[in-house]
């Protein structure tokens, strides 16, 4: 079934492969080598349908049994990009290049550290002098949690979750729009139009924001609507041969 993996990732069938690769996690034991391969070959296909948090932590998951494989730290510096976790990025990459001896990957794993570094060090300066990239890390993933929160619809816990995030570091218009869409669903119409409004200053294009606060009127007449969480990197176009590679 692993081969199978392989072969249907190779064909573009990245639902069946998350398909088998999850058939193989239920019979084979946690912490095994098969384990760990199960789950990279899971993140592959979750990565090519766009799950990238999916496809982050099943990397996770497979580094708690491989923790001295380069290729698993690079496939999860990758990974990281695509749910807003540059400084992890940063981290997984660097440990990638301390673990490569041989030259396995076709994009070099110095050349992606170099991006990733460009791109945490454009977030520590909004953030003001002294961010470091410990607290980047950290307010990265306090925001993935937010997040998950707000998709489990514990909407007073993501709200609280957003304001702490917002509290590390208010320089990002999404944690503000989040944090409008929470009040929403809890019917705290003013302070929602206060926090949309202040996405909106952050930044004047962000279109999510502005489409919420101009429904805000009918939500107040008759009530929230089901809310879905967009992902901000919805139908980019994912390069296999640049994001998984196998050894």
């Amino acid at each position: 079934m692993l081969d199978r993996t392989e072969v249907q990732i190779v064909e573009e069938d990245y639902e069946g492969a998350v398909r088998t690769a999850r058939r193989v996690l239920r019979y084979v034991p946690k912490g095994s080598a098969p384990y760990a391969e199960a789950q990279e070959r899971l993140a592959a296909g979750l990565t090519m349908l766009q799950d990238f948090e999916a496809a982050y932590e099943a990397l996770t998951r497979a580094l708690e049994v491989q923790p001295e494989s380069a290729l698993l730290w690079y496939n999860r510096g990758l990974v990281s990009r695509y749910t807003m976790r540059s400084g992890q990025s940063v981290r997984d990459l660097e440990r990638a290049v301390a673990l490569e001896t041989t030259p396995v990957l076709t994009e070099r794993p110095e050349e992606a550290l170099a991006f990733s570094r460009g791109l945490a060090e454009s977030e520590m300066a909004l953030r003001g002098p002294g961010f470091t990239l410990e607290q980047l890390i950290e307010q990265q993933e306090a925001y993935q949690q937010a997040i998950e929160l707000m998709d489990a619809e514990h909407w007073a816990e993501a709200r609280a979750a957003f304001l702490q995030v917002i509290k590390m570091g208010d320089c990002l218009p999404q944690p503000w729009g989040n944090l409008g869409a929470c009040l929403i669903m809890q019917e705290l119409y003013d302070e929602a139009e206060a926090a949309l409004r202040r996405a909106l200053e952050v930044d004047p294009d962000y279109e999510l924001a502005r489409e919420n606060l101009e429904k805000l009127p009918h939500y107040r007449q008759s009530g929230p609507l089901t809310m879905r969480i967009r992902s901000p990197f919805e139908g980019v176009e994912i390069k296999q041969s640049l994001t998984f590679l196998e050894e």
